[in-house]
C-alpha cells in the first residue's frame, strides 16, 4: 500500500484498492468451496490493506490544516458507522440459507460505488508537488480552497518547505531501521502498540459477537447492536473532543484502564454465573455482562481505535516514519489480526467457553497496561 502510494500516488492506490476489495467480494459471495472463499478473502485483504494506506494520505493531504483533525476522525467514525451496519445486516441475514452471500456481496456494490466516486476525485497537491507537477497542484489546490488562489499558493509554498526539508533529511534504509538504536527503540513500541490494539480483544468482539453472546445465552438486536454504537459513540467523543485536550497518551492508558476492567469483571461474572447443568447464565448477570462489554468498546472507541494510528504516525521520526509506520500497520494487518482471528473461536469453543475469553483478554489488557 505504502509503495503505490508514493510511488504511483493517491487516487490510483484508492482505485486499485476497491477494485481489488470489489473482485475479492464478488468471489466470497459465489464461492462454491473453501478454496474460492479463501481466496476472495485474500484479494479483499489486499485491497482493503491499499485503501487503508491511501486513504488517510489522501484525507490528510487535501484538507485545510484548522479541519484535518476533525475529518481524520470523520474518516474513523464512518469505519464505525460501517461495523454498525454489518452488524445490523448480519443479524437480519444470519437466519437465511444464503444470508452470508449477502453479507459477502455487498462488497462488490460498496466497492464499484466507490471506484465511480474516485473518476471524479482529483490526486493530492503534495503529491503532484512531489512529482515536480506545480502548475497542477496549484490548480487542483486552488479549486479545493474554492477558488482562492492567494491562500493555495501560500499553502503550497509550505508543501514546498515540508518536501524540501524531508528531502534534505533523506529516507533511512531498512538496515537502518533495526541497527540503529532509537530508530529501533521507537518502531518496537510502535508495533507493539499497534499488535495489542488488536489481541486486547477488540476483533474477538467485532467478529465474534454473535458466537460470544450466543455462548452466553445472550439474543437479541439489542445485545448484538448496542456495543458497536458505544464503539461509534466513543470513537465521535475521543477523536472530536478529548485527544487534543488530554493527550494521546493520557487517553491511551485511561482507555486501557477501563477496558481491563471490563474484560476482567465480564470474564468473572460469566464463569461465576453459568450454571454447569442447564449450560445457561442467569439474566442479570447477561445484563451486566452485556453492560461490560458495551463499555468496553466505548472505551476502546474513544482511545486505542483512533489513538494507536495517531499515537505512531506522530513518534516516528521524520528520517523512517514512511517505513516504520507501514512495518506497524503490517503487524497490525498481518500477525495480530491473524492471531486473533484464529485464537478467539478456538477459546470460545474450548473448556475455557466465553467467560474463560473475556479473562484472557482482560489479562491481556492487564499487561498492556502495567508495561
Amino acid at each position: 500500500g505504502h509503495f503505490l502510494v508514493d510511488r504511483h500516488g493517491r487516487r490510483p492506490a484508492l482505485k486499485l484498492g476497491t477494485l481489488l476489495f470489489a473482485c475479492g467480494g464478488g468471489l466470497q459471495a459465489s464461492a462454491m468451496n473453501q478454496l474460492m472463499l479463501i481466496l476472495g478473502r485474500l484479494i479483499a485483504g489486499v485491497g482493503v490493506g491499499i485503501t487503508s494506506a491511501a486513504g488517510p494520505a489522501f484525507i490528510s493531504e487535501v484538507s485545510p490544516s484548522q479541519i484535518r483533525g476533525m475529518l481524520v476522525g470523520v474518516y474513523q467514525n464512518n469505519v464505525c458507522l460501517a461495523i454498525v451496519f454489518a452488524a445490523l445486516l448480519n443479524y437480519f441475514v444470519h437466519d437465511l440459507a444464503f444470508g452470508w452471500r449477502i453479507s459477502l456481496g455487498l462488497q462488490v456494490a460498496l466497492g464499484c460505488l466507490v471506484f465511480v466516486g474516485l473518476i471524479f476525485v482529483c490526486e493530492t497537491p503534495r503529491f503532484l508537488e512531489s512529482k515536480q507537477r506545480s502548475e497542477e497542484a496549484l490548480e487542483v489546490l486552488t479549486r479545493l480552497r474554492a477558488g482562492n488562489r492567494d491562500a493555495a499558493k501560500q499553502e503550497l509554498t509550505e508543501v514546498q518547505d515540508e518536501l524540501a526539508e524531508e528531502q534534505q533529511t533523506g529516507e533511512a534504509a531498512w538496515s537502518e531501521i533495526f541497527t540503529t538504536p532509537f530508530f529501533r527503540n521507537v518502531v518496537l513500541i510502535g508495533c507493539l502498540v499497534q499488535f495489542f490494539q488488536i489481541t486486547t480483544g477488540i476483533n474477538a468482539v467485532v467478529s465474534f459477537s454473535g458466537t460470544l453472546f450466543k455462548a452466553l445465552g445472550i439474543s437479541g438486536i439489542g445485545p448484538s447492536l448496542v456495543p458497536f454504537i458505544a464503539f461509534t459513540v466513543g470513537n465521535g467523543v475521543g477523536s472530536f473532543f478529548l485527544v487534543d485536550r488530554v493527550g494521546r497518551r493520557v487517553l491511551l492508558l485511561l482507555g486501557m484502564i477501563t477496558m481491563c476492567i471490563t474484560m476482567l469483571v465480564g470474564g468473572a461474572i460469566a464463569l461465576l454465573a453459568h450454571d454447569p447443568a442447564t449450560g445457561e447464565i442467569q439474566s442479570a448477570a447477561g445484563v451486566v455482562i452485556v453492560a461490560m462489554i458495551v463499555t468496553y468498546m466505548f472505551a476502546f472507541g474513544i482511545s486505542w481505535g483512533f489513538g494507536t494510528w495517531l499515537y505512531i504516525s506522530e513518534i516516528m521520526p521524520l528520517r523512517v516514519r514512511g517505513k516504520a509506520v507501514g512495518l506497524c500497520t503490517a503487524v497490525n494487518w498481518g500477525p495480530a489480526n491473524v492471531l486473533s482471528a484464529f485464537m478467539t473461536p478456538q477459546m470460545i469453543s474450548s473448556p475455557m467457553g466465553p467467560g474463560g475469553t473475556l479473562l484472557f483478554f482482560g489479562c491481556v489488557c492487564l499487561i498492556v497496561m502495567l508495561s
